[in-house]
């Protein structure tokens, strides 16, 4: 918990303005300490992992992003309990009984474009922690990268749907489902090494080119959701199998499934002396 330490009022108000107040009024920084707390546990149960949380200490860049996630989270977390008011540099603490709080829709915006702030604070570090040796092998890791469409900005740059944090949840969920499907193409074993790859950022050129159609598929499964009731783009799909049958040789782990043997079994052949004949 070393990076508690740096969050000073300064420091804090650095990363969520809208919380800035004059140099003598601490109101809101010290009604969050416990919840600076909170969150920095909460990252680490939920992002870091515990087996991996002395990288914050060693690695700089993603200290750098701990900090502000913390922040954020601690005053998503808590503002709504503050009975906040709008002044002129930003949102206090309501101090006299004539002051009404800020209206639920400021607060709304408030606390929709911080959260928004969030999601990309995680994301970058994600990335980061791909490449920490560990990481993509926890529990945390499979849970943050639970298919390969796992990044706001990929809903922000492939799909139709705005990127706000209710279309991030549906996205998610959506996704699930283009995944599933995609398994039924590509195998368990190989989506399950893909998504291994991922996370440890070992992804060779073969894998990726996969993983990109896998990802346009499920990109086009989410903004197409509500205008065809979940039916797969047939097309796209074809187009990622059409990649693992032509280049064989680079995808040892589908060719080695289950679902390739099933694919590829010989088809019975009738012959001249049969008794019976078989129609398939």
């Amino acid at each position: 918990m070393e990076i508690l330490t740096v969050i000073t009022k300064e420091v804090f108000e650095t990363y969520v303005p809208a919380a800035k107040m004059p140099e003598r009024n601490s109101s809101v920084y010290n009604r969050l300490q416990q919840q600076f707390k909170d969150s920095y546990s909460m990252m680490i149960r939920t992002l870091v992992s515990p087996q991996c949380e002395g990288v914050l200490d060693t690695n700089e860049w993603l200290r750098t992003l701990a900090v502000p996630l913390v922040c954020v989270d601690a005053f998503v977390r808590t503002c709504r309990s503050l009975d906040l008011v709008l002044t002129a540099t930003g949102f206090g603490i309501v101090s006299t009984e004539s002051t009404a709080p800020a209206s639920k829709s400021r607060v709304d915006a408030l606390v929709e474009q911080l959260s928004l702030q969030e999601l990309d604070l995680i994301d970058e570090i994600i990335q980061g922690l791909m490449k920490v040796e560990g990481w993509g092998l926890t529990e945390q890791a499979q849970m943050r990268v639970a298919t390969l469409f796992y990044r706001p900005q990929q809903l922000k740059h492939m799909t139709t749907l705005k990127l706000t944090t209710d279309n991030w949840q549906l996205a998610l969920g959506r996704a699930t489902t283009a995944s599933a499907l995609l398994r039924n193409e590509i195998s368990d074993e190989y989506m399950d090494e893909l998504l291994v790859k991922l996370r440890t950022a070992t992804m060779g050129n073969a894998d990726i080119i996969v993983a990109q159609k896998c990802i346009t598929f499920m990109a086009d499964f989410i903004s197409m959701y509500d205008l065809n009731g979940g039916i797969p783009n047939e097309v796209l799909l074809r187009q990622v199998v059409h990649q693992l049958e032509s280049y064989r040789d680079s995808y040892p782990t589908y060719t080695g499934s289950t679902l390739y043997a099933r694919r590829h079994a010989e088809r019975y052949q009738n012959k001249r002396e049969d008794p019976t004949f078989f129609f398939m």
